[in-house]
């Protein structure tokens, strides 16, 4: 069956009532149940406003007959003027729910809102971050190339040297046997024409080697 809630309507509009449905008290005045459809009958209910009823029997089957019989929350059965039901709960119930879902989105509003700032500043500190990191990827990037191609010159610049070092003693090897052969040959003229040429020799080995020596650069070390 059908339930409604009793509604007292301040304009006493005549309202089609079916078994089975529920309806609501209004919120304008209190409303009697009697124990029969008829004000003769006593009064054994004053349901207040907003009170959720079910319809049990119209009177000669009429869906808009004046009186409707009723049950209460309470088990309580009677008779009530069909005017007085509504389909639905009264203005001041809907406006109390609706205030308190309005409240209840309000106070998640915020709560979203201030999530979204938390997280706005979030996003500025990590995109803040990851410039610096940028950055400071980018200067270990240059310095990492220059180191490279300076110790590219220092391992040439090396080699170079070790290179010449490898000729100086390979020709002061050969100025020093030069020099024991020519003691031998000290005693005979033949000896003085040696002497005099190997100096000669080894003097020019010197101008040439010095000549085209390359300059000393400071050490990168």
């Amino acid at each position: 069956m059908k339930s409604m809630i009793l509604f007292f309507s301040c304009f006493f509009l005549t309202v089609t009532v079916a078994y089975g449905e529920t309806k609501y008290v209004t919120d304008v005045f209190d409303v009697m149940v009697r124990t029969g459809p008829d004000i003769s009958h006593k009064i054994i209910a004053m349901p207040k406003s907003g009170t959720q009823i079910e319809i049990l029997e119209v009177p000669d089957e009429q869906e808009d007959s004046e009186w409707a019989n009723v049950r209460l929350p309470n088990g309580k059965e009677g008779w009530i003027l069909s005017q007085y039901l509504i389909f639905g709960p009264p203005k001041k119930e809907l406006i109390a729910r609706l205030q308190k879902e309005n409240d209840s989105l309000s106070q998640k509003e915020e709560v979203l809102v201030k999530e979204n700032r938390r997280l706005k500043q979030e996003q500025k500190e990590v995109k803040k971050a990851l410039t610096l990191q940028t950055k400071r990827a980018n200067t270990l990037e240059q310095s990492y190339e220059k180191l490279k191609s300076e110790s590219k010159n220092f391992l040439a610049l090396k080699g170079s040297h070790e290179k010449a070092s490898q000729e100086l003693d390979t020709k002061t090897n050969q100025v020093e046997k030069l020099k024991k052969e020519l003691d031998a040959l000290q005693k005979n003229q033949t000896l003085w024409w040696f002497i005099a040429g190997a100096s000669i020799i080894l003097v020019g080995f010197l101008i040439g080697y010095l000549s085209r020596r390359p300059k000393r650069r400071p050490s990168l070390l």
